[in-house]
């Protein structure tokens, strides 16, 4: 999931940072924006690597960062950010799926439950840890991360963070090993977030707070006594 704000110098646009490479892995980045646009178009010119797989995939794009961040270290020094997100299948078009977190200085390590990149990660992450659940499926991950980057954007609380009028982007990889974007619109998208809404989630949301900062219910009870 992703939101779709881009920031260049003073001007804030809407725009997509997904990109689908070879019709197969799907690649979100964040960070300083003229290095994720050097960084995307370099590996949509990118060949699709001899004999496709897991590792052959992978290794060509922290090459591709690696090669970057030798061009413009020594131009920018330390005064960059660049980390991006890379999902596909072990074997290109079949196989398990795989989710590979690629920092900036062209080193990558598997991403176990979810990974939040970006400025905004410190916010977002704050609501999904909490509701979190790795029995939810790929539909319902997606409306749950497509609610914590809108409830972000709708509390004001990172400027860097926004979405145009569909709201943040979701990608999904299908069985078929072909990623494709989620439709908000769509019934299959309305149908998760009902399932969201059940009982068991908010009781589990409730369940977690307590536990964690007891304090936020004591403070409540205060100031209405």
């Amino acid at each position: 999931m992703a939101d779709t704000r881009i920031m260049r110098e003073y001007e804030a646009t809407n725009e997509s940072k997904f990109h689908i490479l070879w019709d197969r892995v799907a690649l979100a980045g964040a960070g300083t924006t003229a290095l994720l646009d050097d960084f995307a178009s370099a590996i949509k010119d990118s060949k699709i690597p001899i004999a496709p797989s897991f590792g052959k995939t992978v290794q060509l794009i922290e090459d591709t960062m690696y090669a970057l961040q030798e061009r413009y270290r020594p131009r920018l020094g330390s005064d960059y950010d660049l980390e991006t997100i890379v999902m596909g299948l072990e074997n290109f078009d079949k196989g398990d799926p795989y989710l590979r977190l690629v920092h900036g200085k062209g080193i990558s390590e598997d991403i176990k439950d979810f990974a939040i990149i970006g400025h905004g990660a410190p916010y977002v992450a704050t609501i999904f840890r909490l509701l979190y659940d790795p029995m939810l499926t790929a539909i319902e991950l997606g409306v749950l991360g497509y609610f914590s980057i809108r409830s972000i954007v709708e509390l004001g609380l990172d400027q860097t963070v926004g979405v145009g009028p569909l709201g943040p982007e979701t990608v999904v990889l299908a069985t078929n090993g072909e990623p494709r974007f989620l439709n908000p619109l769509e019934k299959e998208f309305s149908k998760a977030g009902e399932s969201l809404r059940t009982l068991r989630f908010k009781l589990r949301l409730v369940d977690q707070v307590w536990t964690h900062v007891p304090q936020a219910y004591e403070a409540m009870v205060r100031k209405s006594a």
